[in-house]
C-alpha cells in the first residue's frame, strides 16, 4: 500500500511538472491582421453642368472589390471669396454604393456622379474616399474644385 501511495505521488508530481513546463517559453510576438485599404483616387475632376457639378474619377492600381464611395464637399457661398489653394473644411456629402442609380460607370474603372444640390456662383471643392465591401476605407483623393456656373452644357454631353 505504501508503494501505491509513492507511485501515485510520483505520477501526480510528474504530471504537475509537465503542465508547468509546457507553458514556459516565448512562442512569438502576436501578428496583427493585415488590413488592405483601397488605393486613393488621384484624378478626381469636376465640371460645371446644367444639372449640377459633374465629378469624374478613375480607380487606380489593380482592380479591387468596391463597396462604396464617400463624397466630401466644401462650399464657399461667395465664389469671389474662394481660395482654391487654401485648406478647406470638407464635410460628408453622402455615401454612394456601387449599386446606386446616381453613380454612373463609364468603363471598368471610370466613374462619374452629379451633385445636383449646388447653387450658381458658389465655390465647391470635393474629395472622394473609396471603401471596400467590408467598410474599410482608403485615404482621401486629390481635391478638385470650381465656381459653379452651369454654363458648360448638359451632363450627357460632358460624359462623352
Amino acid at each position: 500500500m505504501r508503494h501505491d501511495r509513492l507511485f501515485y505521488g510520483l505520477l501526480t508530481g510528474l504530471f504537475v511538472l509537465f503542465l508547468f513546463s509546457a507553458g514556459c517559453g516565448k512562442k512569438g510576438d502576436p501578428i496583427p491582421p493585415r488590413i488592405i485599404r483601397p488605393a486613393p483616387i488621384v484624378d478626381l475632376s469636376v465640371v460645371s453642368a446644367e444639372e449640377g457639378i459633374l465629378l469624374t474619377w478613375t480607380l487606380p492600381g489593380p482592380l479591387q472589390p468596391i463597396g462604396s464611395f464617400k463624397l466630401l464637399r466644401s462650399e464657399t457661398v461667395k465664389g469671389s471669396e474662394a481660395c482654391p489653394g487654401c485648406p478647406q473644411e470638407y464635410r460628408p456629402l453622402r455615401t454612394v454604393t456601387v449599386a446606386d442609380d446616381r453613380l454612373h460607370r463609364a468603363e471598368e474603372r471610370k466613374f462619374s456622379y452629379v451633385d445636383g444640390d449646388v447653387s450658381v456662383g458658389h465655390y465647391y471643392s470635393y474629395r472622394l474616399v473609396v471603401c471596400n465591401p467590408a467598410g474599410v476605407c482608403g485615404a482621401e483623393s486629390n481635391p478638385a474644385g470650381l465656381i459653379h456656373t452651369a454654363a458648360e452644357g448638359s451632363v450627357k454631353d460632358l460624359r462623352k
